[in-house]
């Protein structure tokens, strides 16, 4: 088989037998003759030395044959179509046409675009000697900005080889058409398999040719135009600037150089719109887009509607003005747009090669505007614009793995919105046949791996397959692997990855993980330049990574920084652009999460001001809508739980409630934003007591629990909030249908919830607490014990906040005082125990003051539970470690952590992170968090930190100083106070009132019963000297360098009478200390002390 290049246009004419001659430098066709003799007709001959084809005249073809018909036909969809009607040509005017000295036949104008493949059929007639013979040709058509068909990859390379072959010895050998011809194949194959010798040589062999050609010569402006394409194509392989600015300087040359009233001046101007839109996406200089439509749209205004390339051109259009929507945000270009889409679409007849790609580009510029707008009209018909496409496109041409992969991405786009597990399989299956239809080594190969990747990460987020998880890693490894570190793409890849890492450290909670996630997408930052339109999404998904690391290791420098990440990606991201809300909503929500642990006012003001700007800019079909509503309602409550406002409450309420309203019932966000709105209305009823409030939260839980799939690691929660609003009702409108009701919710949330799990401890509290108003009611002993047993376990358990065990510990001592529960002296010493942890391991800031009064409360009524049993030394230790913590978070001194961080940072910093990581588990601060561990898998993994934290404090009490790390202070210790006078202890609890009095020599503390010291007369006496301490300004922040008079002389004395007779009398009479004696030595003497 021979291939010769004829204009651009390879016709391949197949050997039969003998017919045809090897020789390259003729072209003979035998005809057999009526007598049936045969005879050979020179009809092309080629001069080696010119290089020239040409009809051969001298055998007098016009003599043998009287006239030639011309019929050609075009292969579309497998089924052939004549294009043009048949035409009698008479002598050498058929070969005039098909050879080299003619710069431009009508056969090359009219198929220049992609086409399945063409016949040229040639009737041979008129001579008595000869039958109606038929020479047969298949012709392969070259589209520039496509890839050829029709053609076997081996006639394709035999072609550019041979060519290559005669024009590799000096290229100034020959004719720059037979230079262009090499360079347009070499694109040619390229495009088809890649290989960058290819690219590389086509540009080289055009740029020859452009050399060779006269600037008055016909066919210069379309060889600097193949030239500017080959620059164009090496640009999209390689990226370099240098290629792409070089291809525009081409183009525009090659349409300056072609008259307006040209046929083909559309063609260049297409092609320079193209090159510049190319630019645009990599350098987002505005004015190549602006420049790229007006180029574009030029060429589709001097098209008429019926010529052939009149779709293409408006294809053209249209990509470029999604680029310039998904850029600047103008609805108008993406309106726009897809009237250009469907324009070609409709221009395009039924069976033309071209329909499948005018489809494609049709559903994807749909699917970009229902991100937009939501409508699932738009998302439906772009899915069945993109299947048509890949339906039209069969398995071997070269843009099959293309089209599904489009195919694929707006199947995600449905499963995002709404969560049908069929759009996700049917994607991951489209994008598995792309890849298998893609050779290795192809350019394309490692974008449909990221895509496949990404799929399955995303069904990996629904369902939880591990094996999805494991295999989207893999996959977009492999994608960054075989992506250049200088490509452009490079960096999406390394995002898609590091989101992939994200997904698998929620499920598995490996910290390697996240510490992958960050180092990618900090990789990405770094590799993205200043001004590139993607900085501020990946500086978004950077800021992201570093918020879930900040709530698993609590490091500040985390959450600041990733507000710094992310408020940048919104100082980048023009107004008016798609995905300004988005970052506004993701800036938001890093703030709140901030105000949580730091209780800065400012955080929350700005998280509100941020997410209602984000909800102001999200029109309501949009899918992140709902979330940026859930996350502004959250914020307003925590200004609420700050300030008080019952405008941020209410306020709250009705952006909880418009989430849930935008939100279908199958969705699997909805239980989430009904449980959130539920716990609100419950807040608002606490504060206000509407029973129409407490009726419709529970309503909403309730609503929340139902919709609530078995097996969701969140159900337990849901089913807690329902049981407290039951317990809640019940208490004020006493049914006894919702404590029942109520404490079954509790008991299955219980239920559903493993041993170690992080939350299981809040979950046993919240029932026992339950099971104790049921007890007081009905006065059921079994009530009693069950709710003894859930807050011991509660209170020992070795995972979970501190903070929420303690709380446990607290109603376990109220539970076993109100009960008479022999248990009472262990649950003080279980929440004693509990106290440091709470103080010096990490809380936030606005927990910890909180706390600091809760903690003071619990030491006082354990003291005086102590002292009720005659454990006078342990209620000693007890206030003294209370005393200790309190002052010292207060004064800001240095704790026990600190000082193991002085003699062992590593030691110190590994239980903080541990610690930290078992604080977290039983938090739910992250409100992107769409998916979880399961329970069980979580409550291996908390019940190993226990463990871990457990070996670390054993490890440090080994140390030297370090023996009594985390334990109340040994009574030795206590008594040396006492060398230099009597030590005295006053406690005030709503148990009762006591001294504990210390003197050197005595081995155990005197205690002396406070009977007419009450807390309530104690708290109004703290007020009155505050203020009198206000009214004479000692309460100001300055440094005074005299003494100040308090004034309010008979006031102040009232209050110090008070004290000294409910007080100082009482302890000093169980002295025996006389007045007198104590009137000079008093103040030496003594030492008050009081929680």
């Amino acid at each position: 088989m021979r291939i010769f290049i004829l204009q651009g246009i390879s016709v391949e004419l197949p050997a039969q037998d003998d017919h045809f001659l090897n020789d390259i430098f003729h072209l003979v066709l035998e005809l057999k003759l009526s007598d049936g003799s045969a005879d050979r007709v020179d009809l092309l001959s080629r001069d080696p030395t010119l290089g020239v084809w040409d009809a051969n005249g001298a055998l007098g073809l016009p003599e043998i044959i009287a006239h030639y018909t011309l019929s050609v036909f075009v292969g579309l969809g497998g089924e052939e179509r004549q294009l043009v009607a048949s035409k009698e040509l008479y002598g050498p005017e058929l070969f005039g046409q098909l050879g080299e000295p003619v710069s431009q036949s009508s056969i090359s104008v009219q198929f220049s675009r992609l086409i399945d493949h063409l016949s040229i059929e040639i009737l041979l007639s008129g001579h008595e000697n000869y039958l109606d013979m038929v020479l047969k040709a298949e012709v392969m058509a070259v589209d520039p900005f496509g890839q050829m068909s029709g053609e076997k990859p081996d006639d394709i390379n035999n072609a550019t080889t041979q060519e290559q072959e005669e024009t590799s010895l000096n290229l100034d050998d020959y004719p720059a058409s037979r230079l262009t011809n090499l360079g347009i194949f070499l694109l040619t194959r390229f495009k088809r398999f890649g290989n960058l010798d290819d690219i590389n040589n086509a540009v080289v062999g055009l740029q020859a040719a452009v050399n060779l050609t006269p600037d008055d010569h016909p066919d210069r402006p379309r060889r600097i135009s193949y030239l500017g394409i080959s620059l164009y194509s090496r640009f999209k392989r390689l990226g370099h600037l240098d290629d792409i600015d070089n291809a525009i300087i081409k183009l525009q040359l090659a349409v300056d150089l072609t008259p307006n009233d040209h046929p083909d001046k559309p063609n260049p101007l297409s092609n320079l719109g193209i090159s510049l839109l190319a630019r645009f996406e990599r350098l987002d200089d505005l004015d190549d887009i602006e420049n790229a439509i007006l180029r574009l749209q030029a060429a589709v205004d001097l098209t008429p509607d019926g010529h052939p390339d009149k779709p293409i051109w408006l294809r053209n259009l249209g990509s470029s003005l999604i680029s310039r929507f998904e850029r600047l945000g103008g609805l108008s270009d993406i309106e726009n747009a897809i009237k250009q889409h469907q324009e070609a679409v409709n221009l395009t007849p039924d069976g033309d090669p071209d329909r499948a790609s005018q489809l494609s580009n049709l559903g994807t510029s749909l699917q970009t505007r229902f991100e937009i707008y939501g409508n699932l009209c738009d998302i439906d018909n772009a899915i069945a614009q993109l299947q048509a496409a890949v339906n039209l496109t069969p398995d071997d041409h070269p843009h099959k793995p293309l089209r599904l992969n489009n195919l694929a991405s707006s199947l995600r786009g449905r499963f995002n919105h709404l969560g049908n597990l069929d759009d996700i399989d049917n994607a991951i299956l489209q994008l598995q046949l792309a890849i298998s239809l893609t050779p290795d080594g192809h350019p394309h190969k490692p974008n449909w791996l990221s895509s496949l990747g990404t799929s399955l990460q995303m069904r990996f987020v629904r369902i939880g397959s591990l094996v999805d998880i494991e295999d989207s890693i893999s996959r977009l490894q492999d994608a960054v692997n075989l992506t250049p570190d200088d490509h452009s793409d490079k960096p999406a890849r390394l995002s898609n990855l590091g989101n992939s890492f994200i997904s698998r450290f929620e499920r598995l909670g490996n910290m390697e993980d996240i510490h992958s996630a960050i180092s990618r997408h900090q990789m990405v930052v770094n590799l993205i330049p200043d001004g590139h339109p993607q900085k501020p999404n990946q500086l978004s998904d950077l800021g992201g990574s570093l918020i879930l690391r900040f709530e698993h290791l609590g490091d500040l420098e985390d959450i600041d920084n990733a507000v710094a990440q992310l408020q940048a990606a919104v100082n980048l991201t023009p107004n008016g652009h798609p995905d300004k809300s988005h970052r506004l909503g993701s800036l938001g929500g890093s703030l709140l999460v901030r105000f949580e642990h730091l209780g800065n006012l400012d955080d929350i003001q700005n998280a509100i001001l941020r997410l209602q700007k984000a909800v102001n800019l999200t029109p309501d079909g949009r899918i992140d809508k709902p979330s940026w509503l859930s996350n502004l309602g959250l914020s307003l409550r925590a200004r609420f739980e700050r300030l008080g406002s019952l405008d941020d409450i209410n306020d709250s309420i009705i952006q909880l409630q418009a989430a849930v309203d935008l939100t279908p019932d199958d969705h699997p966000e909805k239980p989430k934003w009904l449980n959130n709105l539920g716990i609100t209305i419950l807040s608002r009823f606490q504060r206000l007591g509407s029973l129409d409030d407490i009726q419709n939260a529970t309503a909403q839980l309730q609503v929340a629990v139902n919709l609530g799939p078995d097996g969701h690691p969140e159900k337990c929660r849901w089913l807690s909030h329902l049981g407290l609003s039951l317990m809640i009702r019940f208490e004020h409108l006493g049914n006894q249908d919702d404590l029942d009701n109520g404490i079954v919710r509790l008991q299955a949330a219980v239920d559903l919830t493993p041993d170690g799990h992080p939350v299981k401890p809040g979950l046993l509290s919240n029932l026992a607490a339950s099971l104790l108003t049921r007890f007081q009611r009905l006065n059921h002993p079994h009530d009693a014990e069950v709710c003894i047993s859930h807050l011991s376990t509660a209170a020992l358990s070795p995972v979970g906040s501190p903070a929420v065990r303690l709380g446990a510990a607290r109603k376990w001592i109220h539970a076993a005082l109100t009960t008479s529960h022999t248990s009472l002296l262990a649950a003080c010493e279980c929440a004693i125990s509990i106290i440091p942890l709470v103080a010096w391991l990490g809380l936030s800031i606005p927990d910890r003051h909180q706390h600091l009064v809760e903690i003071g409360g619990i030491v006082r009524d354990a003291a005086a539970i102590a002292i009720v049993l005659d454990e006078f030394d342990m209620a000693l230790e007890w206030l003294e470690q209370g005393r200790s913590i309190v002052w010292n978070q207060i004064l800001q001194l240095r704790t026990p952590v600190d000082e193991l961080r002085a003699v062992e940072p590593d030691l110190a910093n590994r239980l903080l992170h541990v610690s930290s990581l078992l604080y977290q588990g039983s938090q739910a601060k992250n409100p992107q968090a769409a998916h979880k561990r399961s329970p069980e898998e979580e409550a291996r993994q908390y019940r190993a930190l226990a463990k871990e934290r457990d070996e670390i404090v054993e490890k440090i009490r080994s140390l030297p100083k370090f023996h009594d790390f985390l334990k109340p202070l040994r009574l030795n210790r206590l008594f040396k106070a006492a060398k230099e006078g009597p030590v005295i202890i006053v406690n005030v609890s709503i148990v009762q009132c006591d001294a504990l009095v210390l003197v050197d020599g005595v081995d155990e503390a005197i205690h002396i019963p406070l009977p007419d010291l009450t807390p309530e007369r104690v708290n109004q006496l703290q007020i009155k000297f505050n203020g009198l301490l206000r009214s004479s300004g000692v309460r100001q922040r300055a440094v005074r360098d005299e003494d100040v008079d308090i004034g309010g002389d008979e006031e102040c004395k009232k209050i110090l009478a008070e004290l000294w007779d409910h007080l100082v009398k009482p302890v000093l009479d169980s002295l025996a200390f006389s007045v007198m004696f104590l009137r000079d030595d008093l103040s030496q003497h003594t030492d008050q002390g009081s929680l």
